[in-house]
């Protein structure tokens, strides 16, 4: 028998594993628009190039980041897609309202949208009137997919819930230790169909109003470095002339405008610190954007369609759109940023600014310049 020594035994071969570039990720909300987030998360999800440090979200972004984050904590991306899966489906009418749909079509999806619009706008009908026991359906569904323990433990990634102070109007962000399916419900409490949610003895409404996504958190925590922010809001549309389109475009405004906002201080934050030689951590950090979903499909459905096929469609184009990120961008996480935020957050008519150019023997000059941010 051959003796083995030291010169001639086989030592196995350690294939060092891959890893993972972490990335942030800023969640949108915008009701059953939530579902293309759904698919965008799903194909991140399972991805072997990248894990996800840190999650903000609002609204139906808030669920969508609580129920990854929930599932992350116990080390399963697997469980998280099923989770997200598993929530979308519950909060889908019954598959019998598919059939109805097909049948009546674009018509009875105006005639609900009309009485209901008419009914909210003349004041009739209020949560507090129609609900007065304060039922939320999404509450069962949340707490069956979320474990607010496992985000509360050092394991889960940072997770950041933006909600609305109604008193003040001056946004709140939850982080893990504070949060909890209330602070889940507050951020997706739409006015007009919820009661306002207690939290600490205030009041709350849906955080779309002040932050969607809240991005400085991600900014400042230095856990990552990538941030991806899934927009819901359409970049462009057309003008519209009825009165369920002026109304539709109003809240696509005012929802999207938090976040128009921050991306527009980061520029300017980022030529003041370029120009004072700054080495501020916010010129590191590398902005990239999945979305918004496609134009098209704001004529098929809106933000209160719940039909089982519309989320579905939903999730589907969401899928596409993250691998056609990854296809294009997945190798620039962590090299450079994909994002032109000055360019897609800045309107291109710049105003001329009166500025002092030199101070002549009768005090300062004024002159006329265009503005840089």
């Amino acid at each position: 028998m051959k003796k083995i020594t030291a010169e001639n035994h086989v030592q196995p071969v350690v294939v060092p594993q891959k890893v993972k570039k972490p990335i942030g990720l800023a969640l949108q909300g915008g009701g059953s628009w939530g579902a293309y987030t759904w698919g965008v998360l799903d194909v991140l999800l399972a991805s072997r190039n990248i894990s996800i440090a840190q999650l903000s979200g609002t609204s139906a972004g808030a669920i969508n980041a609580a129920i990854v984050a929930s599932a992350l904590a116990q080390g399963s991306p697997a469980q998280a897609r099923k989770s997200l899966r598993a929530f979308w489906l519950r909060v889908a009418d019954p598959a019998l309202a598919d059939l109805a749909r097909k049948i009546w079509g674009p018509a009875e999806r105006s005639l609900r949208q009309s009485f209901g619009a008419w009914l909210l706008s003349s004041g009739a009908v209020t949560p507090y009137n129609s609900n007065p026991f304060g039922i939320n359906p999404l509450r069962d569904a949340i707490e069956a997919h979320v474990d607010i323990d496992a985000i509360r433990s050092k394991s889960s990634p940072a997770l950041f819930v933006t909600v609305t102070n109604v008193k003040t109007g001056l946004p709140r962000v939850i982080a893990n230790d504070a949060m909890s399916i209330d602070a889940l419900l507050a951020s997706a409490c739409v006015p007009e169909l919820f009661e306002a949610v207690e939290l600490d003895g205030e009041r709350y409404w849906d955080g779309g109003y002040c932050g969607n996504p809240t991005l400085w958190p991600m900014i400042h925590s230095g856990l990552a470095d990538d941030l991806i922010v899934v927009q819901l809001a359409p970049e462009f549309a057309e003008v519209p002339t009825d009165g369920l389109g002026i109304r539709r475009r109003v809240g696509e405004i005012i929802f999207n405008s938090s976040l128009v906002a921050e991306m527009q201080a980061i520029t300017a934050m980022r030529a003041l610190a370029d120009r004072n030689a700054d080495s501020s951590h916010l010129l590191a950090v590398r902005m990239h954007r999945i979305g918004p979903p496609r134009d098209e499909l704001h004529e098929q459905g809106s933000s209160s369609e719940r039909s089982r096929a519309w989320l579905q469609l939903l999730q589907g184009e969401g899928r596409i759109a993250a691998r056609r990120f990854l296809s294009a961008n997945g190798a620039d996480i962590g090299v450079r940023e994909t994002l032109d935020v000055a360019g897609a957050f800045s309107d291109s008519h710049k105003p001329k600014m009166r500025v002092a150019v030199k101070e002549g023997p009768h005090g300062i000059d004024e002159g006329l310049q265009s503005a840089n941010a």
